[in-house]
């Protein structure tokens, strides 16, 4: 790929990286540093099934190569200078950069492989960001104060240079997983330009709902004229149940465990347990559900499908979630099992496959129906033909319609055809046309 320098002049000014890291860590922010609940990386398969991709989380720009966070800031710089999908007309210094990005938020960034980020600056004087980082996004507070405290929003950088290969959908599903433990439950992406088809498309797949629109809002490049935005909002916890069922099943686990209630349960919470956990029962420290064991975590839940998914021949959504409802149990398994089978790969090159196969099925018979000629006459419409013949040279003349329904051969029997011809007459194989005449 190309990587933008024209508007990113630190990147040409030789500096010592000591100097450098120097000057970032000035960068002040408003903000104390949270305490994240997340720690672990999130390492996936890309679409072509061996290239392995994690997806890290950063509290703090100190804890990462120096060069990653230049790489990312030449790219963010790059969007604000095609000017078609971002409010910024200038584009960023190094600095604040990072203090926009960073600022109250958490962060993740996506690279290839799944080795451990650091910034040692030997280490990262022989990367190459521009191919090793696929993207980055961030999540933080769309409101100030408490009351409002549970909605987030987030901003997504995917890689210049390999847009259209899913990473913006993997960043994506990553953010909705990780939002939800940094303890927001509704999420809302406030100005998608009304332009940038691709990033709504993407959401609008995944189900945000188009909450609002702003006429008029901004000015994209090349264009005197504003365009309208697009306000997007997204449940990130599904509202139709209570509470999740990871918490549900915990707390049943305590209650078998130690036969005491959770702090925090008041009367009707402690009704409801000692009326749930009569179903539940504990087997080697494992919450079981009438010889079923109970899966509570989401991500738990996504790995069990997938394993029997891909060990099982790739069956499709009934059949596999028969098969782990033998043995585990967790409110809606088949539509975890859906969203399994959506993004297995194998299952999207089969059904192509198979799309191409139709497709070359209805060509060929596209081929037949508009060359009559390499069709085989049957010895009934051979005669057909000739008592045609015959009629014409003694004076009788047939419709159009009785002529034409004549020369069908294995014709579905509906229409004009159908009207003509009775049951008994039909032959699953051949036709036995007749032909009614009138005198001219």
């Amino acid at each position: 790929m190309s990587v933008y320098n024209d508007i990113a002049p630190s990147r040409q000014i030789k500096r010592s990286t000591t100097q450098k890291r120097r000057r970032l860590n000035e960068v002040s922010f408003q903000q104390e540093q949270f305490i994240s609940p997340i720690n672990d990386r999130y390492t996936i398969l890309l679409k072509d099934g061996v290239t392995t991709a994690t997806i890290y989380p950063i509290i703090s720009p100190d804890t990462i190569p120096l060069g990653l966070l230049q790489f990312l800031c030449d790219e963010y710089n790059m969007e604000i200078e095609r000017g078609e999908t971002l409010p910024f007309f200038d584009p960023f210094t190094l600095d604040e950069f990072v203090t926009y990005w960073f600022d109250q938020s958490f962060v993740a960034i996506m690279c290839l492989g799944n080795s451990p980020l650091t910034n040692d600056d030997e280490e990262e004087d022989m990367r190459q960001w521009e191919n090793e980082c696929l993207g980055t996004f961030y999540i933080k507070p769309n409101h100030p104060g408490q009351r409002c405290s549970h909605i987030c929003t987030g901003e997504f950088l995917v890689n210049a240079g390999i847009r259209g290969k899913g990473i913006g959908r993997t960043l994506t599903d990553c953010f909705m997983k990780w939002a939800p433990k940094l303890g927001y439950n509704y999420t809302i992406l406030n100005m998608v330009f009304e332009t940038n088809a691709a990033a709504r498309k993407l959401w609008e797949s995944l189900n945000f709902k188009r909450i609002g629109k702003i006429k008029n809002s901004v000015y994209v490049k090349n264009s005197e004229l504003p365009i309208d935005s697009i306000i997007y909002g997204k449940d990130l916890i599904d509202k139709t149940i209570n509470e999740s069922s990871s918490y549900r099943f915990d707390k049943i686990k305590y209650y078998l465990e130690t036969g005491k209630y959770p702090e925090t349960a008041d009367r009707q919470e402690k009704a409801r347990l000692r009326a749930g956990a009569v179903h539940y029962s504990l087997e080697n420290g494992k919450l079981m559900l009438k010889g079923k064991e109970v899966i509570g975590d989401p991500d738990e839940q996504f790995r069990i499908c997938l394993n029997i998914h891909r060990n099982n021949g790739h069956l499709g959504i009934n059949k596999t979630t028969t098969q782990i409802a033998d043995n585990y149990h967790w409110p809606r398994i088949k539509e975890t099992v859906g969203s399994v089978i959506r993004e297995c790969e194998t299952c999207k090159e089969n059904e192509g496959n198979q799309d191409n196969n139709n497709k070359r099925q209805k060509r060929s018979n596209n081929d037949v129906h508009n060359n009559p000629q390499e069709h085989q006459i049957s010895e009934h419409v051979q005669a057909v033909i000739s008592e045609v013949q015959e009629a014409h040279l003694e004076g009788y003349k047939q419709t159009y319609a009785e002529v034409a329904a004549s020369g069908l051969i294995n014709y579905p029997s509906k229409g004009t055809y159908h009207s003509l011809v009775n049951e008994e007459d039909i032959d699953p194989d051949i036709i036995r046309p007749r032909v009614r005449t009138y005198k001219r």
